[in-house]
């Protein structure tokens, strides 16, 4: 006769096989910074694209509103981030420039975007600028060349 788990037991296995950000080689600055904010297991489709993009491969995700598709993207950009206090960061070849672009077609998004690679780069030492359209061009420039919030080179438009 087969034994029946009781809940307790169903959520103590289901709590051991939990997939976190670490079991994807994450960085440990941006597995920290997202579980300050409570954000320990990856969504579905972060889940299925980080193994992709953590590779260096292109990825193409499309799900609602709300899945998670920025950490699925957010999170391959900052672990390739070099910041200015890590090894490699004066053998870049231009130190300070820009080291990735993400590209949203509203401003509502850009800013949304940013805010999510701000809380998972937290503790990397990268800056993000949000540039968008609708605002005077002066003042963005001026936000990049003081150096938006951190040290490192993000920028997300």
């Amino acid at each position: 006769m087969k034994e029946r788990m009781t809940d307790t037991q169903q959520d103590s296995a289901a709590a051991e096989k939990t997939i976190t950000f670490s079991d994807f080689a994450v960085r440990s600055e941006i597995v920290d910074a997202l579980s300050e904010k409570g954000i320990i297991a990856p969504f579905p489709i972060q889940a299925e694209t980080l193994p992709i993009a953590l590779a260096g491969n292109d990825i193409i995700g499309q799900a609602k509103t709300g899945t998670g598709k920025t950490l699925g993207f957010g999170i391959p950009a900052l672990q390739r981030v070099t910041a200015p206090h890590e090894e490699g960061y004066d053998q870049l070849p231009v130190p300070g420039a820009p080291q990735a672009l993400i590209i949203a077609p509203t401003r509502e998004l850009a800013v949304q975007v940013a805010g999510d690679i701000t809380t998972a780069g937290a503790k990397l030492g990268a800056r993000t600028a949000t540039i968008y359209g609708g605002r005077a061009y002066e003042p963005q420039i001026e936000e990049l060349q003081r150096g938006s919030r951190s040290s490192s080179a993000l920028r997300v438009v």
